[in-house]
C-alpha cells in the first residue's frame, strides 16, 4: 500500500496552517509495499507543513495558501530503526492550494472563526526492490474549522482537519497519491512572541485514521508536533529552526488484529533551517527539514517552498 506524505512515506496530506491561513497543501498521500506504518509509514497529515507564525489565524478575510515540497529519501528502516535491507528511491513533490475563510464578527469562546478548504496534487516515482512506479494525480482533500484566540505576545488556535477520501488510488499501485480512508486531525497551535524580535511556534496534532476499505488495514493512531523558534532580521523577515516530531500511539491492525511485528508504529524526529518574508498582503517561506531517528518509515530530507496572498 502506499501514501505520500509530503516527504515522508507516505504522505498525505492534511490540513494546515502556514503563517495562519490557507492551502492544505502538502498533503496527500502515498504508500509503499513494505512493512511500514500507517499502512506505508505515512500520515493524513503533512508533517512539517505549520512552522511559520503556527497559533496565528488571520484577520477577517480571504486567503490563499500556494505549498510546494519536495521529498527525497533513498532508505527505509525497520521497527528496530535499521536502515532495511532492500533497494529503496523514493521522490515525491506536492503541489497545494488551500483557501482560508476568517469570519468578520462570528466569536465563539471569544474566538474567531475560520474555515478551510485544500486540494493537492502529488507527482511520485518510487522504486523499492524490483518494483517501480510513477504516479501524478490528485491526493485527499481536507476540510477544516479552527477558532483563533490573540494576546500582545501570545496568539493560539484549536480546530479540527477532516481529510477526505478523493485522492487517486488503487490497491495493485506501488505509489498511490490517495490513501483510500477517512482520517480527522485535532490540533491545537499557539505562537509565543519574546523581546520583540524572537518568537517560538508550536502545533500539537493528534490524528484519528478509519479502515481502508479494500484492504481491511486500520492506521495507528498517531500524535506529533511542528516546531519552529525564529529571529527577526528586519521587521518583514526572518530566519530560524524548525522541524517536526511524528509517532503512533496504537497498532496498525488488519482485521481488527495488530499487525506483526510490534504493530508497526511508526516514529521520526526531523529538524533544520527556515527563512521567510511577509510583504503587504502576502508573504513567503523556505525551509528544509532533515529525518533522524526513523522507524517503520522511509528517512530522508524534505524541502518547502509556502505562499500565502490576501484576497
Amino acid at each position: 500500500m502506499k501514501k505520500w506524505c509530503f516527504g515522508l512515506r507516505c504522505v498525505p496530506q492534511g490540513p494546515a496552517r502556514v503563517v495562519a491561513g490557507l492551502c492544505l497543501a502538502a498533503v496527500a498521500c502515498l504508500s509503499f509495499t513494505p512493512a511500514h506504518a500507517t499502512e506505508g509509514g505515512g500520515s493524513a497529515y503533512p508533517y512539517g507543513l505549520n512552522t511559520v507564525a503556527s497559533g496565528i489565524l488571520p484577520k477577517p478575510g480571504h486567503y490563499i495558501y500556494n505549498y510546494n515540497s519536495f521529498y527525497t529519501s533513498k532508505e527505509t528502516t525497520t521497527d528496530e530503526g535499521e536502515e532495511a535491507p532492500v533497494p529503496f528511491d523514493v521522490n515525491v513533490r506536492a503541489h497545494t492550494l488551500r483557501y482560508l475563510g476568517v469570519h468578520p464578527t462570528a466569536k465563539v469562546f471569544g474566538g474567531s472563526v475560520g474555515w478551510l478548504v485544500a486540494q493537492p496534487y502529488l507527482i511520485g516515482d518510487a522504486k523499492v526492490g524490483l518494483r517501480e512506479d510513477y504516479v501524478t494525480d490528485f491526493a485527499d482533500a481536507a476540510l477544516g474549522l479552527m477558532l483563533g484566540w490573540h494576546a500582545p505576545t501570545r496568539h493560539s488556535m484549536i480546530g479540527i482537519d477532516l481529510h477526505v477520501p478523493n485522492g487517486s488510488y488503487s490497491r495493485g499501485r506501488l505509489f498511490n497519491p490517495g490513501r483510500n480512508y477517512w482520517a480527522t486531525t485535532f490540533y491545537y497551535g499557539v505562537t509565543a512572541i519574546f523581546a520583540e524580535r524572537f518568537d517560538a511556534n508550536l502545533r500539537a496534532n493528534l490524528t484519528l485514521n478509519d479502515e481502508n476499505p479494500d484492504t481491511s488495514y486500520r492506521s495507528g493512531h498517531e500524535v506529533g508536533a511542528d516546531y519552529s523558534f525564529n529571529l527577526s532580521v528586519t521587521p518583514k523577515s526572518f530566519l530560524g529552526l524548525n522541524g517536526y516530531w511524528h509517532q503512533q500511539v496504537t497498532d496498525d491492525e488488519i482485521d481488527g488484529r495488530p499487525v506483526p511485528v510490534d504493530g508497526r508504529r511508526l516514529r521520526v524526529f526531523s529538524y533544520g533551517p527556515q527563512v521567510g518574508y511577509r510583504g503587504n498582503g502576502w508573504g513567503i517561506s523556505a525551509k528544509w527539514q532533515h529525518e533522524e531517528l526513523a522507524r517503520n518509515k522511509a528517512e530522508g530530507d524534505k524541502y518547502w517552498l509556502q505562499l500565502f496572498f490576501a484576497l
